[in-house]
């Protein structure tokens, strides 16, 4: 999925070589992770399981493993809140305190740039979606208009930076004649609805619902 021409125009390879060294070795974004796909309060999680489900599991095991379920869970709660260290009980009396719920707090955006503490290692916390839109906002794709932290795969995928008018090479029509990329190997053909299809905006994605099965994304959110 080779970039457009406007994009490796803008693409500065110093400044993302310069932004990868400085992350390089972080471990996987657990912290953040079930944060990097909730952008609202109620419309991400499967309906059955609610909008409570993960307040309520992460308290109950905050009593038996309390340095897990701060990882995890409750570190990203303190940041969102501006707060240090409150346990989950703690996190919902001081959200109740500001008119809010755990759900709420729960989908407010992650900011780039956030250093978690962890079991292996300090600093920024980034799932592979989230590492790769980083490298493309050090690089300027971004400009101003958005975090990269809270990126899913699909994000990455549907956002208009790609050659509409790449010429596969041979072997990559060979593999597969139908697809507008290459994938050359696998068992199983990738798809990706919706491919370079969203132009960027400010606060992009930031806002989303993706309830299965049709994941529907309104536009603007």
């Amino acid at each position: 999925m080779p970039l457009s021409p406007e994009y490796r125009e803008k693409f500065n390879e110093t400044a993302a070589i310069e932004w990868f060294r400085s992350v390089e070795g972080l471990p996987y974004g657990y912290h953040n992770f079930l944060f990097s796909w909730i952008d609202t309060p109620e419309a991400n999680l499967p309906e059955l399981l609610g909008q409570d489900l993960l307040p309520i599991a992460f308290s109950i095991f905050e009593k038996f493993d309390y340095n897990t379920s701060n990882i995890f869970y409750a570190q990203s709660l303190n940041k969102k809140l501006g707060t240090v260290n409150l346990t989950i009980a703690e996190l919902a009396d001081e959200a109740a305190h500001r008119g809010l719920n755990l759900s709420e707090v729960g989908a407010m955006v992650e900011k780039d740039g956030w250093k978690y503490h962890g079991f292996y290692h300090d600093g920024e916390s980034m799932v592979c979606s989230c590492y790769v839109a980083g490298l493309w906002k050090a690089a300027g794709m971004f400009d101003e208009y958005t975090d990269a932290v809270e990126w899913s795969p699909k994000d990455v995928y549907q956002v208009a930076f790609f050659d509409k008018n790449y010429k596969r090479p041979q072997q990559c029509v060979d593999a597969d004649p139908d697809s507008p990329f290459c994938q050359l190997r696998g068992r199983f053909r990738m798809t990706f609805p919706g491919f370079n299809s969203i132009e960027p905006y400010k606060n992009m994605n930031d806002f989303c619902p993706s309830i299965a099965p049709e994941f529907v994304r309104p536009s603007g959110c």
